[in-house]
């Protein structure tokens, strides 16, 4: 599980990455922002930038090359900046040809679109980024901060596409939750905040005292085995049976 990393919401990392591109090539805006932000204020700012970047010149470039000034070249990074792209991406025509032809060496004729999206800017509120800030658990009962917080399930069928074989994480959701959540800055944040340190060898967090240990699952005790099977299959997945797109499937999809 070298690649494992629990997010602020304790989703896979990868399967949030996933779950973005997809639900942004749906034009689902609100599923869209929901895992943006996900990635972003789990501490992964840099790599959501470049994130969106890439997705941006494998499937929008080609049909929106005004975008590269008008926001990816915007110096001054900021929380709203993650919200404005999301937010015109999911009103902006796309491309597959690039990406299948980059990553699966396919030939494919463009989309031809029936329709001309409009070419605005869609500004991003602070009153509309409130909805995506970090949650922070009722300190009574942290044990229901997972199925107040995972709004939705992760997409959990392109394992082939994106070459991301299944494997049941059950164990280390339901037990070790918080050692892979420590990969995750704004998880380290909080183990430190109570001098926790992470210990590789024994893959556990270790705490200099009972009492701050107590402190911290007393805050942070969110007792992922201990959740109802909808929030469960919202984190992780349901099954290896789960139907997979094939790179043909996806290409007649999103053509």
């Amino acid at each position: 599980m070298d690649k494992l990393i629990f997010t602020r919401y304790l989703y896979p990392r990868t399967n949030v990455q996933e779950s973005l591109l997809l639900s942004l090539l749906d034009s689902n805006r609100n599923e869209a922002l929901f895992w943006a932000y996900e990635y972003y204020f789990s501490g992964f700012e840099q790599e959501t930038w470049a994130y969106l970047l890439l997705i941006y010149e494998n499937f929008y470039k080609t049909t929106n090359p005004d975008l590269a000034i008008k926001l990816f070249a915007i110096t001054e990074k900021s929380d709203l900046l993650v919200g404005t792209i999301v937010s015109t991406l999911c009103t902006r025509n796309y491309q597959i040809v690039h990406f299948v032809s980059t990553y699966f060496s396919r030939k494919i004729p463009p989309i031809v679109h029936t329709s001309t999206k409009l070419k605005f800017i869609v500004l991003f509120k602070e009153e509309e980024l409130k909805s995506y800030r970090t949650i922070l658990p009722d300190e009574n009962l942290p044990r229901l901060y997972l199925s107040s917080v995972c709004k939705y399930a992760i997409r959990n069928n392109t394992r082939i596409i994106f070459d991301t074989p299944y494997s049941d994480i059950k164990t280390e959701l339901f037990y070790m939750w918080v050692y892979y959540a420590s990969r995750s800055p704004v998880w380290l944040d909080r183990i430190e905040e109570f001098d926790g340190k992470v210990n590789h060898e024994k893959e556990q967090i270790e705490f200099p005292n009972s009492e701050l240990m107590d402190a911290f699952y007393n805050l942070w005790g969110l007792e992922p085995d201990e959740q109802s099977k909808t929030t469960i299959e919202k984190c992780i997945g349901t099954s290896s049976l789960e139907q997979q797109l094939s790179i043909d499937d996806f290409c007649d999809y999103y053509l």
